[in-house]
């Protein structure tokens, strides 16, 4: 599709990443192009077969949007079950964390995206695990998903911070480590007070995720910030 016929207005972006994917090619050696292929290949099946459309590939990482945020979260969760199911060489586990985020993205005049609302859903994509699927309040509040809420999240350079909710179904993971930015989780009983010395290790411990978290999302927002005059890879 050219980027004249790409869809406008209101949108739901899905961004995936895979996890781990330096470990795997490191392992991989020279299966890991055929991999990673079809990987893309699965992707872009399950994105198409909803209706959306692939913006952009970059490295192990998709760019799509929807017309629809049902049809968005659809294919979140079906991506998820269908990389479970796949029968990856080695029998080594290909995971991707998925967001998914509506709102209204401006369209640049080489047909891609840009603006507050792809920062949104890549850094939420970023926050998550692999198998784990986030949606933003409104991709939840629209699509209508049955998800669990972890918290208010203050994603970087996101503001206010919000709700993140996580899609709950059939053939979805449910127990993830905790959002790989700074996050408070749902209201729950106090706990007992920490020794000093463990909860400075904690303070550490977030500080260096936000780090972490800050790198990645980075690296996939200036991945996706193509023109005319870069080269750009559909998969």
């Amino acid at each position: 599709m050219s980027g004249g016929d790409r869809p406008t207005g209101t949108l739901t972006l899905f961004f995936s990443d895979m996890e781990g994917s330096t470990r795997l090619a490191r392992a991989l050696g020279d299966a890991w192009p055929a991999l990673l292929a079809r990987h893309r290949d699965l992707l872009r099946e399950v994105v198409e077969t909803e209706g959306g459309t692939v913006v952009d590939c970059q490295g192990d990482s998709m760019f799509a949007v929807f017309r629809s945020a049902a049809a968005g979260v659809r294919a979140a969760s079906e991506a998820q079950r269908r990389m479970a199911a796949e029968p990856w060489p080695d029998r080594i586990a290909v995971r991707v964390r998925i967001g998914v985020h509506t709102g209204e993205p401006a369209q640049t005049v080489d047909g891609g995206y840009a603006g507050v609302d792809v920062s949104h859903a890549a850094r939420l994509c970023a926050a998550g695990h692999g198998g784990q699927v986030l949606l933003s309040e409104s991709a939840r509040l629209i699509s209508g998903a049955d998800t669990r809420s972890l918290g208010t999240a203050a994603l970087p350079d996101i503001e206010p911070p919000e709700v993140v909710h996580q899609l709950v179904g059939d053939g979805l993971g449910e127990d993830f480590p905790p959002l790989r930015t700074n996050a408070h989780p749902p209201p729950a009983e106090p706990e007992a007070e920490k020794r000093d010395f463990d909860a400075r290790i904690d303070r550490a411990s977030e500080a260096f995720e936000k780090r972490l978290e800050d790198h990645i999302a980075g690296t996939i927002e200036r991945a996706f910030q193509w023109s005319p005059g870069k080269k750009r890879k559909d998969g």
